[in-house]
């Protein structure tokens, strides 16, 4: 049994750890166990902390959209018929007309939230254990592990929101409702937590494959300090040196730039030595008990691709692809313009033929997306488009007996961003051009398996295409178009749906939901201002 399926079935068996309210993050619920006696042998333990892990795969399969189509490379368009329209929020997600109603930002603000608060729950029974079959040491892994997990839920929400609850503690007897804290101070607190697990977490090896390790936690610590400019907050150090020194500590922790590109993205990935944070999922994952499906085929695949792909899965659902004109930023001879998008004609496997959507049009997934005139909604320009538009998803292989959960693993930091992280924060003023160019070109020369297509030298241009062509559909979309200073250009330019903007935009408005249930918190500047309670 892989460990990944280990994970998921330790945790399922013990512990069903939920949070039914978006705020109330010190609330848990043990179904199986009782609260009081759960966690007193090393077999409960490891349990409460798989379930933590667990909650990494509500990033992959659910922040996607947000990222993605909030920045420049995916849309979730209207398809004809009036899938995907759900109230017009894909459409203010690309357009950057979100609201405190959008539903998408409303699930991913609970998804972060409850994760945060299995961590709080998790790290008090961690704390108070008197479990007499594990060592101090152990112990005290285990909740640098956790306390990990819950640092990286939190730099998400500062990423997505900045100004957010920040509960660290957990009470079984009486829920709190904390106020919003300023991102500096989240960003202070994060700083701070993370130099003091970042030695104590799990070293990375194949047993710690899932686990907040160290690696992990020095990854997360350049991101902080890679965006620490564009998110506006202050540090008393040069933040592109902190950058340097947390990557070149990675690049000494064993991790490999995996010869082949797309053994990363395999159905056994996680044998890939590139992975430095994971979300495990298999193809048992039931959905409940916090093993999350991980449904990529569905979000993305065309209803009959089934037919074309030899997979067995016929029930997909046809939305998420990519924005054109990012498509067209990649060159044809590289290998990651076919390992990453789904185009061209579809024929069925078994007889050879075209096949055909239910509107009489051969499924050919074209790069363009176009908007069909005359079914534009509520006077806007967003409209619906043919079944078959737009390139979709084939970054990560689909089984052959592939039905509602796949088995591949989501790598949420790979050795790949450290080069590129690097390689950035050279060119922003910790080093040099050739320093950075080497970084780079060792991206590109494992992607094209030869070094024809090298750079002599690099600037923040061809860093920023070549993040585009290595990291595409793994949520670094918004948070990169912010970086570079991007952030309102879409591209999907014949859509003609301009994007709103406004400095407010890069932070997402707090869920109208949320702060029902939680009327200490105050919305971002620029949005409707929440009533007074």
């Amino acid at each position: 049994m892989k460990r990944k399926t280990i994970i998921s079935f330790i945790a399922g068996l013990f512990l069903c750890a939920s949070l039914p309210s978006c705020m109330d993050l010190d609330e848990t619920v043990y179904d199986k166990l009782s609260a009081e006696t759960f966690g007193q042998t090393e077999v409960e333990l490891n349990a409460l902390v798989g379930n933590v892990h667990n909650t990494m795969k509500r990033y992959a399969s659910n922040f996607m959209h947000l990222s993605e189509c909030t920045g420049s490379m995916a849309v979730t368009p209207t398809r004809r018929g009036g899938d995907w329209y759900d109230g017009g929020q894909y459409a203010e997600l690309f357009t950057h007309s979100y609201t405190a109603m959008t539903l998408r930002i409303r699930d991913c603000w609970d998804n972060a939230t409850e994760a945060i608060g299995t961590c709080n729950s998790a790290i008090s029974v961690l704390n108070n254990t008197s479990a007499e079959d594990i060592t101090e040491e152990q112990r005290q892994q285990m909740i640098a592990d956790v306390r990990g997990v819950r640092a990286f839920w939190i730099y998400v929400m500062m990423d997505f929101w900045g100004n957010v609850p920040l509960l660290t503690e957990y009470s079984a007897t009486e829920k709190v409702y904390p106020p919003c804290t300023p991102r500096q101070e989240v960003f202070d607190w994060l700083v701070t937590e993370l130099n003091e697990i970042k030695d104590i977490c799990p070293a990375q090896s194949a047993a710690t494959y899932g686990s907040f390790t160290q690696g992990a936690a020095y990854t997360l610590l350049a991101k902080l300090y890679l965006n620490a400019d564009a998110w506006g907050v202050t540090t008393s150090e040069n933040n592109y040196q902190k950058v340097v020194e947390y990557c070149d500590k990675v690049m000494t922790m064993g991790y490999v730039l995996e010869p082949n590109w797309k053994d990363n993205f395999c159905l056994t990935n996680q044998n890939s030595r590139e992975a430095i944070l994971a979300a495990t999922f298999t193809d048992q994952d039931t959905g409940s008990d916090g093993n999350v499906q991980w449904q990529l085929h569905n979000n993305t695949l065309h209803y009959k691709d089934y037919l074309g792909l030899g997979i067995a899965a016929s029930g997909t659902w046809n939305g998420i692809c990519a924005q054109p004109e990012y498509v067209r930023l990649f060159d044809e001879e590289d290998p990651r313009y076919e390992g990453s998008f789904l185009i061209g004609q579809m024929y069925d496997q078994s007889t050879g033929e075209i096949i055909m959507t239910d509107h009489g049009n051969p499924l050919n997934h074209t790069i363009d997306v176009t908007i069909i005139k005359g079914t534009e909604y509520a006077g806007s320009n967003w409209g619906a488009v043919e079944q078959h538009d737009g390139a979709r998803c084939m970054k990560w292989e689909y089984a052959s007996n592939l039905t509602t959960a796949m088995e591949n693993d989501y790598h949420i930091f790979r050795l790949a961003d450290v080069y590129l992280m690097k390689a950035e924060a050279l060119l922003r003023g910790a080093g040099s051009a050739g320093e950075a160019t080497t970084l780079v070109n060792a991206i590109r020369e494992r992607a094209y398996g030869n070094a024809d297509h090298n750079y002599t030298t690099v600037g923040l241009d061809e860093v920023q295409l070549e993040r585009r062509l290595e990291l595409a559909w793994e949520c670094s979309s918004r948070q990169d178009d912010i970086r570079f200073g991007c952030y309102d250009q879409d591209m999907w330019p014949q859509s003609n749906c301009p994007r709103l903007t406004g400095e407010y935009l890069k932070l997402l408005p707090i869920s109208q939901d949320a702060w029902q249930v939680n009327p200490n918190l105050t919305q971002n500047p620029g949005y409707a201002a929440f009533p007074q309670k």
